[in-house]
């Protein structure tokens, strides 16, 4: 009777550790599992913020820029109340003359008013009195006088209404401005804390995620040239998953390396990178101090004789555009939709571009995941 017994509490003991080191195992994976699920979600969130800073600078840069073009014309409209107003003095001074003339001439006619202080008769009346004046000595010039006041008059109306604008649009884009800077902190503060939390594993993640993309990537553009082969073999023709046939000579479309370029693109390239480590700074353009994204991209392309507007979806409203599989070096990579980010394509999967606050202007891999389109400009 004792042999069963151990034999049943050695059989307990060994089912009991067994079991615990069952147990053991799917914990383990759990642990795994729901720290993965983290690291995707905490990217996805600061990806979310990035992306939100994006287009705060976006809306930002482009309230700075329509007020840059109302103050240009404010000056105009200044400029022209002021002829304006030399022109209705000089024409006031001639009634005025055709007034004592016809008191010197003894003329008849109710002159009393012209003579009275300003201040003390109607504006409206004193006109009417030069006019019945200035009929009478045979002088012609009331019409014009009447025409340039009222000229002036909405002149003078129109800029009120855009200088008021102008001070609304410096307001808006102070708005946006401080919502960009606040959704890269909050950017820059979760990836922080999740590097102290998860360590390498957000690095990991992360150029997997590029990996994952650019494979992808890949595996599109070869059936494009796969079914574009096809097309060729049975004389039929039409575009593929880029919309046209593609290659990655070249340093296109995210594959081979860097290649040299000459021309403009290749000015663009060089001044872009003449930049490198120039902190980003919202609404910015000005080398050797500071850039946002599409302020890098209007210089750099600027100095090789291309002139670009400074603002990413504006950039991408005024270029040619190419299929992804096509993207050459100096090419406009555009993220996000609404388009809110833009760097500079230097063949090989890389771009070189300035991100958001808190960095500054330097090379990244192309995340073609979250590329929206390709602009080619010159």
């Amino acid at each position: 009777m004792r042999a069963p017994r151990t034999i049943r509490f050695c059989l307990g003991i060994a089912i009991a550790l067994f079991g615990g080191a069952v147990s053991i195992e799917p914990v383990a994976a759990d642990g795994i599992s729901n720290q993965q699920a983290e690291v995707k979600r905490v990217l996805a969130e600061i990806d979310a913020l990035e992306q939100k800073e994006g287009h705060f600078a976006e809306l930002g840069a482009q309230a700075l820029d329509l007020k840059s073009q109302l103050d240009a014309e404010i000056v105009v409209a200044q400029g022209k109340i002021a002829s304006q107003q030399a022109e209705l003095n000089v024409l006031g001074g001639q009634l005025s003359n055709v007034a004592v003339q016809k008191v010197m001439g003894g003329g008849s006619g109710a002159l009393g008013p012209l003579f009275t202080d300003p201040a003390a008769i109607d504006e409206g009346l004193q006109r009417d009195h030069l006019a019945r004046v200035a009929v009478n000595a045979g002088a012609a010039t009331t019409d014009d006088f009447e025409a340039l006041l009222r000229a002036l008059d909405k002149e003078q109306r129109s800029l009120t209404k855009k200088q008021t604008k102008a001070t609304d649009l410096a307001a808006n884009a102070e708005v946006n401005r401080k919502a960009a800077d606040k959704a890269g902190r909050e950017a820059a503060t979760r990836l922080a804390k999740a590097k102290v939390k998860l360590g390498s594993l957000i690095t990991q993640e992360r150029q997997r995620q590029e990996a994952a993309a650019k494979r992808q990537f890949q595996q599109k553009l070869q059936q494009q040239q796969a079914a574009a082969a096809a097309r060729k073999g049975s004389g039929k023709s039409g575009s593929g998953a880029f919309g046209g046939g593609a290659s990655l000579g070249g340093g296109g479309g995210g594959g081979g390396s860097y290649v040299a370029v000459s021309g403009q693109a290749g000015a663009a390239i060089r001044a872009a990178q003449s930049q490198l480590g120039v902190p980003y700074r919202f609404a910015s353009s000005t080398p050797g101090v500071a850039f946002d994204c599409s302020g890098l991209t209007a210089w750099a392309w600027g100095t090789a004789g291309v002139s670009l507007p400074h603002q990413s979806r504006n950039q991408y409203s005024s270029v040619p555009h190419v299929p992804a599989s096509e993207a050459q070096p100096g090419d406009l990579i555009f993220y996000y939709s609404p388009i809110s980010h833009v760097g500079i394509y230097l063949g090989g999967g890389m771009m070189i571009h300035s991100p958001q606050t808190g960095t500054s202007v330097s090379y990244t891999q192309v995340r073609w995941n979250k590329v929206v389109g390709v602009g080619r400009p010159g």
